[in-house]
C-alpha cells in the first residue's frame, strides 16, 4: 500500500449512544461521553444496531482557532462539539432547547463557535427522580432524598461554601439516617397492660383535643368505648387477633397523648409506641379500615419524633389499602352508588379517612422529594362546602393545602427533560404562586399564613403547622430564583410576557424564599418561647429555613438585613438542633445543624475584615474630596476644568470599585477551618482572583466560573442549574481547583 495514502475511512455513526437509545432520551452525541451520561455516570458507548459486532465510535470537531460562522456551521448537526469547554454569556437561559445556536467565546478565549444540538436539560422547575443518597457502606444502609428537600437545598448552599474555600455541611446528613429511616425495638413482643384509668384517661383527653382536630382519624366515643374495653381486660395477650388493629391505634393513641400531655418524649410514649411497632404485622393481615387508622396513627406518631423515613413507609401502607376500600371513590361533585357503603355519614368518614391520606403524603411528599402513590388531590371533588362541619375545619384546609403541594411536587417531578420551554416553566410558576395565595386568602384571619397568629393557644399549633407548610411550598416553588444569580433569573423573566402581577412576583423569587425561611424561623422561636412542642410539628421545615436563610446571607452578605438575619439563623439553628436533640438524632448530625450558622458566620466575618479597609479608604477619598472643593470653592468655573474634574472623578471611582471587586474577591479565599481563621495580614495577601474551577462530574466542566464579584452558578443558566440540582447523586463527584 502507498504510504501517502489516506488511512481507511472510520465508520461513523450519527446515532445516540446505547445508553440514551434505551433509556429513550435524546442525546447530544458529544465525545468521549454525552451530556446524559456525563451526568449519571454511565459507560457511553455506540453501535451500530445493524451490525452490534462492528466497532464504530462517533467523530468529533476538534478545532484549535477561533472560525467563523458560515454556511457549513448552519447544515443539520449531529451534536457534535469541539473538546475544549465551551463558554456561555451569563443570564443566556433560552439557549438550551435550540438547536444550531452559535456559543460565542469570551474575549481573548480559546474556546471556539461549534453549533449546539439539543441540550437534554432540565427545566428550571422540574427534576427528574435523581435522588441524593445516604449510604452506610459497612451495613449495606441506603436511602434517598429528592430534589425538593432539605438535604438537596444543603448541596447548593454547600456549592456557596466550597466558593469561599470553607468546609461543606451536607455530609452531616448521613448521621441522621438511622434515627429517620429506623426504630430500634426489640424481636420478641412486648405488651403492656394500659395505664391506670385517670392517667388513661388524660393520655386519651389530650390526644382528642390536641391532635385529633386536624387529623380527625375516629368517632371519639367509639374509640374511647374501645380503650376502654382494653384497659379492661384481664391481659391484652387475650386480645383477638381480629381486633389487632384496634389494640395498636390504643396503643398509639396512649404514645401521643403521653407525649403531647408532656411536650417531649415520654417513656410512657416509647413504651407504647414500641408495643404498637411489634404488632405491625397484625395490622398488615387485617387490611381494612381499622389498618389504615392504625397505620395513619404511626405515621404522625413517627413523624412527631422526627423519624420520617419510617412515617413515610406507614402512610404508603395506608394508601395501598385504602385504594383497596374504595376510600378514594367518594365524591361530591359526581355521587356514584358504587360504594362499599351506602349509609352517607360512612362516606363522609370514609372521604375524611382519605382526606388524611392526602394531605400526610402530599406534605411528606414535598419534603423528601420521593416519589408518591396519590396522583391528584381534589378537595372539592371530595367534600362539598355543606358536607363540611361547622367551626374550624382544619382539615379541610389541610386538604387544599395538599393539593396545591401535590401540584408543586407535579411542577417539580412531573415533566421529562426539555419538555418544556423556560417560559412555560416559568408560567405554571406563577400560575401555582396564584393558587397558592388563593388558598391562604380562604384562611380566616387568625389563622392565615402571612399574619401574625392571633388564634387562641389550644390552636396555636394548628396555626402553625399550617403556615409552616404554606411557606415551605413557596420555597420549594421559588427555589430557582432563591439558588441561580439574581441578575441571571431576573434577566430571563423580564424576556418573556407576563402579567404585571405575575411578573412581580416572578422577579421577587428570591425574596419569597427568604420572606418565607424568615416566616418559618420565627414561628420556630415562637413556639418554642410559648414552649409548645406539639407531635404535628416536626424539625424538617425549620432546618429548610436556616438553610435558605444560609445562603441569603451569603448571596447578599453586606446587606443591611444582613445582621438580624444572622441573629434569626442563630435562634432557629439553636431551636432546630434542640428539637433534633430531644428527639434522640445522633450527636454528630446535630453539630452539622449547628454548623450552618457557624459557617454562614465564618463567611460574613471575613467579608466583613475585608470591608473595614475598604470602608476607612472610602472615608479617606471622601475627606480629601471635600478638602479639595474647599480649597478649590472660590476658583471660577470654566469649562475645561469642569472636565478635567468628571474625568478625575471617574478614574477615582473606577480605581475604588476595582478595589472594591478585588477585596471581595479575595475575601472568598477562606481555609475551611472555621475555628482558625487567618490573621488579617493573610487575608490581605490572598489572590485577587478566585480562580474557582467548576464543579466537575466526571470530566463534564458545567460553566461555573468566579471572577471577580461573581458568585457560583453566575455563568450557568436556569436551565444548566436545574440540570445540576437535578442531577444532585452526582454531587460527591463535583471537585474545585485547590485545596483547603
Amino acid at each position: 500500500m502507498d504510504e501517502d495514502a489516506p488511512p481507511a475511512k472510520r465508520p461513523r455513526l450519527s446515532m445516540a449512544c446505547n445508553a440514551c437509545r434505551r433509556r429513550k432520551v435524546r442525546c447530544d452525541t458529544d465525545y468521549p461521553r454525552c451530556r446524559n451520561c456525563r451526568l449519571r455516570d454511565d459507560e457511553c458507548t455506540t453501535t451500530d444496531p445493524k451490525m452490534p459486532q462492528l466497532a464504530v465510535i462517533r467523530e468529533w470537531i476538534v478545532q484549535s482557532e477561533p472560525v467563523q460562522e458560515d454556511s457549513t456551521l448552519r447544515e443539520p448537526n449531529d451534536g457534535r462539539r469541539a473538546t475544549q469547554t465551551l463558554t456561555r454569556s451569563p443570564g443566556s437561559l433560552s439557549t438550551i432547547g435550540r438547536p444550531n445556536i452559535i456559543s460565542q467565546p469570551l474575549e481573548n478565549s480559546p474556546a471556539v463557535s461549534i453549533p449546539r444540538s439539543h441540550d437534554v436539560g432540565i427545566s428550571p422547575a422540574q427534576q427528574p427522580f435523581e435522588m441524593t443518597f445516604n449510604t452506610d457502606a459497612q451495613t449495606n444502609r441506603i436511602k434517598m432524598m429528592g430534589g425538593s428537600s432539605s438535604q438537596c437545598l444543603m448541596k447548593s448552599l454547600d456549592v456557596y461554601l466550597e466558593s469561599a474555600q470553607i468546609q461543606p455541611l451536607s455530609h452531616n446528613f448521613r448521621h441522621g439516617m438511622r434515627h429517620a429511616e429506623e426504630l430500634s425495638i426489640p424481636l420478641g413482643a412486648s405488651l403492656p397492660a394500659l395505664p391506670e384509668a385517670s392517667l388513661c384517661s388524660r393520655y386519651v383527653s389530650v390526644f382528642f383535643d390536641k391532635i385529633h382536630p386536624i387529623y380527625p382519624l375516629f368517632d371519639i366515643d367509639s374509640m374511647k368505648s374501645t380503650i376502654q374495653h382494653f384497659a379492661n381486660v384481664p391481659s391484652v395477650h387475650s386480645v383477638s387477633h381480629e381486633q389487632g388493629p384496634l389494640l395498636v391505634s390504643a396503643y398509639l393513641i396512649l404514645s401521643l397523648g403521653s407525649d403531647e400531655s408532656s411536650q417531649g418524649i415520654t417513656a410512657d410514649g416509647t413504651k407504647y409506641l414500641e408495643a404498637a411497632a411489634s404488632l405491625l404485622g397484625h395490622v398488615i393481615i387485617m387490611p381494612y379500615l381499622h389498618a389504615i387508622q392504625a397505620l395513619l396513627l404511626f405515621t404522625i406518631a413517627y413523624r412527631g419524633r422526627n423519624s420520617d423515613g419510617i412515617g413515610w413507609q406507614t402512610v404508603g401502607m395506608a394508601i395501598r389499602i385504602a385504594y383497596t376500600l374504595g376510600l378514594h371513590r367518594h365524591s361530591h361533585r359526581n355521587p356514584s352508588n358504587q360504594h362499599g357503603v351506602q349509609n352517607k355519614i360512612d362516606r363522609l368518614f370514609h372521604a375524611r379517612i382519605w382526606a388524611i391520606c392526602c394531605c400526610l403524603e402530599k406534605m411528606m411528599q414535598l419534603e423528601s422529594g420521593r416519589p408518591a402513590t396519590i396522583v391528584k388531590v381534589d378537595r372539592d371533588h371530595m367534600i362539598g362546602p355543606d358536607q363540611r362541619p361547622p367551626g374550624h375545619d382544619f382539615l379541610q384546609w389541610h386538604m387544599g393545602l395538599a393539593e396545591h403541594q401535590g401540584l408543586i411536587c407535579h411542577h417539580i417531578y412531573g415533566h421529562k427533560p426539555g419538555e418544556r420551554t423556560a417560559q412555560e416553566i416559568l408560567s405554571d410558576t406563577a400560575r401555582l404562586d396564584r393558587s397558592l395565595l388563593s388558598w391562604a386568602r380562604d384562611i380566616p384571619e387568625e389563622f392565615r399564613p402571612g399574619n401574625d397568629l392571633f388564634c387562641s393557644n389550644h390552636e396555636f399549633h394548628f396555626a402553625a403547622l399550617l403556615s409552616i407548610q404554606y411557606y415551605q411550598a413557596l420555597i420549594a416553588l421559588h427555589r430557582a430564583a432563591l439558588v441561580a444569580p439574581t441578575a441571571t433569573f431576573h434577566s430571563e423573566v423580564t424576556k418573556h410576557s407576563f402579567d404585571d402581577s405575575s411578573k412581580r412576583r416572578l422577579l421577587a423569587g428570591e425574596a419569597i424564599c427568604v420572606s418565607s425561611a424568615r416566616s418559618i424561623a420565627r414561628l420556630t422561636i415562637e413556639l418554642s418561647d410559648r414552649n409548645v412542642h406539639s407531635r404535628i410539628l416536626t424539625a424538617g421545615p425549620p432546618l429548610m429555613a436556616c438553610i435558605v436563610l444560609g445562603i441569603s446571607l451569603i448571596k447578599n452578605a453586606g446587606s443591611r438585613s444582613m445582621a438580624a438575619d444572622l441573629e434569626l439563623l442563630k435562634a432557629c439553628v439553636e431551636c432546630t438542633a434542640d428539637q433534633f436533640s430531644k428527639s434522640g438524632h445522633n450527636e454528630l448530625f446535630i453539630r452539622g445543624v449547628l454548623a450552618i450558622h457557624q459557617q454562614v458566620k465564618s463567611y460574613i466575618d471575613r467579608v466583613s475584615q475585608k470591608e473595614q479597609p475598604r470602608r476607612a479608604e472610602s472615608r479617606s477619598q471622601s475627606h480629601y474630596d471635600t478638602n479639595f472643593q474647599a480649597i478649590n470653592q472660590k476658583v471660577p468655573e470654566t469649562p475645561s476644568l469642569v472636565q478635567q474634574q468628571r474625568e478625575a472623578m471617574s478614574y477615582n471611582q473606577s480605581s475604588f470599585s476595582s478595589n472594591q471587586r478585588s477585596d471581595t474577591t479575595a475575601s472568598r479565599h477562606l481555609e475551611d477551618n472555621v475555628d482558625n481563621p487567618p490573621p488579617q495580614n493573610e487575608i490581605g495577601n490572598l489572590d485577587t482572583s478566585l480562580n474557582m474551577m467548576a464543579p466537575m462530574i466526571n470530566s463534564y466542566t458545567p460553566h461555573f466560573h468566579s471572577n471577580g464579584s461573581e458568585l457560583p452558578f453566575d455563568n450557568l443558566d436556569v436551565q444548566e442549574l436545574w440540570d445540576w440540582m437535578g442531577n444532585l447523586s452526582d454531587y460527591d463527584n463535583y471537585s474545585y481547583q485547590g485545596s483547603y
